[in-house]
């Protein structure tokens, strides 16, 4: 957490003191994105203090509470951190549109990609939101088999999740490569930017 917010308090600082231009979309979705990974941990840090991420509990009635306060805590994280994901890609979609926005084919794979990965992160977090139908509270009960029985296939969904999260990172990253070839500098520019956008998807 700490290199991601010293890496993005770098990229403020250069945007605004070094190259002086105005922060974009892709600046505010990337500093939205930190914001949720930054609750992600705190309500980790919450678990550990208050439910069963930190020492074993022994006491039978703390531990009932402590089991409730973790399911809570692991069902708020993995709702809030679509939205995260999702920002992130759309920051990089939306930084990608200042360099190659130039061209019309571009504009147009790239509003493509915007719009798939802004109903994947709507649809993966209601599906989060809604897995239990009117009744978020059994995700926390204590009793998970209740759960089991009456909601959706978390596991089911969380794979779907991550293997489409990986299928849309695929395009989003690898959409410039097809236009360097495009930008008039010399070769070995281009291939240095190609080394740049190549070390960033890694």
């Amino acid at each position: 957490m700490g290199v991601a917010i010293f890496l993005t308090t770098l990229r403020f600082w250069v945007r605004l003191s070094y190259a002086r231009t105005k922060l974009g979309m892709d600046d505010y979705l990337l500093l939205f994105g930190l914001l949720v990974a930054i609750a992600c941990n705190a309500i980790q840090y919450y678990n550990s203090l208050k439910g069963t991420g930190g020492e074993a509990i022994k006491d039978p009635n703390e531990r009932t509470l402590s089991v409730i306060v973790a399911h809570k805590v692991d069902w708020a994280m993995i709702v809030i951190e679509k939205a995260s994901f999702g920002a992130v890609k759309l920051s990089i979609l939306f930084f990608y549109r200042r360099i190659f926005g130039v061209w019309d084919s571009f504009r147009t794979a790239n509003n493509f990609l915007l719009w798939i990965v802004g109903i994947w992160t709507v649809v993966f977090t209601l599906a989060d939101v809604l897995i239990c139908g009117a009744h978020p509270e059994l995700i926390w009960g204590f009793d998970q088999s209740v759960a089991l029985r009456r909601c959706g296939n978390r596991g089911a969904l969380l794979l779907a999740f991550s293997v489409t999260s990986v299928v849309t990172d695929l395009p989003v990253l690898g959409l410039p490569f097809f236009y360097i070839g495009r930008l008039q500098m010399p070769r070995g520019k281009k291939w240095a930017t190609s080394f740049v956008f190549l070390l960033g998807a890694v």
